[in-house]
């Protein structure tokens, strides 16, 4: 196999943080033994950088203090290989060590007065633009490829990020941001400035040029070396909007792609703690899948992450986080920190790696090469997440909240879907879907209006929510909703709050079911209300062709509770607009960010509107019919003959997962006649298939954590 193929196969990775003090008493051959053990196919590693694991004859590059001459790189590539197993060599650029920066400042990121920003002690911020990266960068390169035979070099995530935190007032920055916009670097973060809009822009290009620099870098010393990255999706808008990312852009100048889903918990200086999705892996996964051709690596932490390092996960729950990304199109892969197995601190989190890596490497064939067969697609727009509601400090968190409460509606009610973005919205693309859903995707151009436009008239299905297509792609408000003529409704020209103005007494709001006989309505035949929040856009219908099932209720204080009702009338602000165009492309548009509202209080009545939604729009086509609890997830996915049900048993009570209840008697469906044999994969074992009209079904007598129902066709 050579070094451009290994990667194209699926496997089962580890990204080793080497500490300095780990090269002391490194046992390279116990490390690669332990990895064969636990079925790892590769790994990357600190090799150089601001900690350099090798004797390196470059002067800037900081050796760790700790080698004593030892060769850490040559005996981890050569210990690796004894066991079939590649090894990436990790060059992190983002940080320089003092002796670097002091002799070079013009390296390094300034603040507005000209000082140096400095990581930590005794170590700074490099510039992406700087010559540590132009310069530096290739003789480090080179000299990790002459000594040693690596199976990839991969650059840290700060290799070629900008500092998120301020802005970098270096010469290079300063003279290239004004020839590229004939303006001067903004003097402030301030999201309303038109400056700023450009100077966002500008780094999400040099960010992206950097990477293929650095790509280009590598094959100008070796044109087969592959070439490997760090980054993140929209999950962590702190990551993506502060160091000005775009992943879809950036992997184009990679091999495979990777990025991380490490930060699960975070409890910050102040005290506040704050848990990541659990199903951000899943959702990391489905979407590079989705955006690109090429292999993508999901990385999460061994450990617990923010600040503690040191402690595993727990193993229950690590399995069903790693499970994910392999049910969804992706390798799972594991940052282990602390040190290789034999010597870490906390080793009960290994179990958890073996476990799932072992199945996936027992059945590879059932994921090297598949795809999804989701038929709904959830659109995402980086435009929306970097530019939308400037003056609003939580608007890129409000955004993923939206994309998430429809992820979370969809995983609930067992429909598989997709996530794709505005970058690939081509007739190509959406003719594999029934249906699409635009959450909350404020920030929309002419071209992906069109697509949409083209995509309904063809019949397809579309679902919009909140201000969808009501500003430009810098985030400029219009008139009107670029897509009126989709949802067949016209924008008033305000914004409201449901619960009426400020008056500083607590409110409340609903919406009135108008038609409770509206399948958009099903399943709340019993309320004739359902809990509103936020605000909500004024809308003009087009009567003719529309149905409009809910309105917006006249808002009443909550206290105190002897006076909380109202008398009012319903205010006839249209809730959700339904329309069916002639080739019978249906459409759902909520004008108010219901996906959010579900995203953050788990309303049942909200998810239901939103199932039904989906369900009204691609007019009940469905590819799977599963009867199981909410909190089993799935996907599904298909190759060849194969059609494969991924279920995943996230019921684990309160997070930290450390025991999951098991689930019995889930019936698995596909609408497909013709199968002829289904299976458990973990097992071997023949499953029953009882065949009503198109529906083939089955039933998992127990689901512990992880397995995968196949059916061949």
């Amino acid at each position: 196999m050579s070094k451009t193929d290994w990667f194209n196969k699926r496997g089962r990775g580890i990204h080793l943080t080497i500490r300095d003090i780990d090269c002391d008493n490194y046992d390279a051959e116990q490390m690669a033994k332990d990895f064969h053990e636990m079925h790892v196919s590769f790994f990357s590693f600190f090799a150089g950088g601001y900690v350099s694991t090798y004797p390196t004859n470059l002067d800037l590059q900081r050796e760790s203090p700790y080698l004593n001459g030892k060769d850490v790189t040559g005996e981890i590539v050569e210990a690796a290989h004894r066991y079939g197993i590649k090894a990436v060599a990790m060059i992190d650029l983002g940080i320089l060590p003092k002796k670097a920066a002091l002799q070079n400042p013009h390296w390094c990121s300034v603040d507005g007065n000209g000082n140096l920003y400095e990581s930590t002690d005794g170590f700074y911020v490099s510039c992406p633009l700087g010559g540590y990266q132009k310069d530096y960068a290739v003789q480090i390169v080179r000299e990790i490829i002459e000594k040693y035979d690596v199976d990839g070099i991969k650059f840290g995530g700060a290799s070629y990020g900008f500092k998120s935190s301020g802005i970098c007032y270096c010469r290079n920055c300063r003279t290239d941001f004004k020839e590229s916009t004939g303006l001067d670097l903004p003097t402030a973060k301030d999201r309303t400035s038109p400056v700023w809009t450009q100077f966002t822009r500008w780094k999400l290009k040099k960010t992206t040029a950097c990477v293929k620099y650095l790509m280009d870098v590598v094959k100008s010393v070796d044109p087969d070396m592959p070439v490997f990255g760090n980054s993140v999706c929209f999950g962590d808008p702190e990551w993506t909007v502060g160091s000005s990312l775009d992943v879809e852009q950036m992997s184009n100048y990679q091999s495979a792609i990777q990025v991380e889903a490490q930060t699960r918990f975070k409890l910050d200086a102040s005290g506040q703690a704050q848990w990541q999705s659990l199903r951000w892996t899943g959702e990391e996964a489905r979407y590079m899948s989705s955006v690109t051709d090429k292999p993508i690596w999901v990385v999460v932490s061994y450990f617990m992450a923010w600040p503690w390092r040191r402690s595993a996960m727990t193993p229950v729950e690590q399995k069903v986080y790693l499970a994910q990304i392999a049910a969804n199109g992706a390798m799972p892969m594991v940052n282990l920190s602390g040190g290789p197995p034999k010597v870490h601190e906390d080793p009960r989190g290994f179990i958890a790696m073996k476990e799932l890596f072992e199945f996936h490497d027992k059945h590879n064939d059932y994921y090297d090469g598949d795809v999804s067969a989701a038929n709904i697609a959830i659109i995402y727009s980086a435009d929306t997440l970097n530019f939308y509601e400037p003056g609003n400090h939580d608007s890129h968190d409000h955004y993923v909240e939206c994309i998430r409460g429809v992820e979370q509606s969809l995983l609930e009610a067992h429909i598989p879907f997709d996530i794709i973005s505005t970058q690939t919205l081509s007739d190509e693309m959406l003719n594999k879907y029934k249906t699409v859903i635009l959450p909350s995707m404020a920030c929309m151009g002419e071209q992906e209006a069109e697509a949409i436009r083209r995509y309904s008239a063809r019949g397809g299905g579309v679902i919009a929510t909140g201000e969808t297509s009501l500003f430009d792609l810098d985030g400029a408000k219009r008139n009107d909703f670029l897509l009126k003529d989709v949802f067949q409704a016209e924008y008033n020209g305000v914004t409201l709050q449901v619960n009426g103005k400020h008056t500083g007494e607590v409110m409340q709001a609903y919406m009135n079911i108008q038609d409770s006989t509206h399948p958009l309505v099903q399943g709340l035949e019993e309320t004739s209300v359902v809990p509103i929040a936020y605000d909500y856009c004024t809308i003009k219908v087009s009567i003719d062709r529309t149905v409009v099932p809910l309105t917006l209720s006249a808002p009443f204080r909550v206290f105190p509770e002897g006076l909380s009702y109202t008398v009012e009338p319903d205010t006839g602000a249209a809730m959700a607009v339904l329309s069916e165009n002639d080739t019978k492309g249906r459409t759902v548009y909520f004008p108010h960010r219901i996906d959010r509202l579900f995203w953050q209080t788990g309303i049942p009545d909200l998810k239901q509107l939103l199932v039904n939604a989906v369900l009204w729009s691609m007019h009940g086509e469905v590819p799977i019919v599963v009867s199981a609890p909410v909190t089993c997830e799935v996907s599904l996915r298909k190759k060849g003959n194969k059609i494969m049900v991924h279920l995943i048993n996230l019921t684990g009570g309160r997070r930290v997962f450390n025991e999951l209840v098991p689930l019995h008697g889930l019936s698995v469906g596909i609408k497909e006649p013709s199968v002829v044999k289904a299976y458990l994969l973990s097992t071997g074992e023949s499953l029953e298939i009882r065949k009503s009209n198109d529906l083939s079904q089955v039933t998992v007598e127990t689901l512990k954590d992880y397995d995968v129902v196949v059916f061949e066709v």
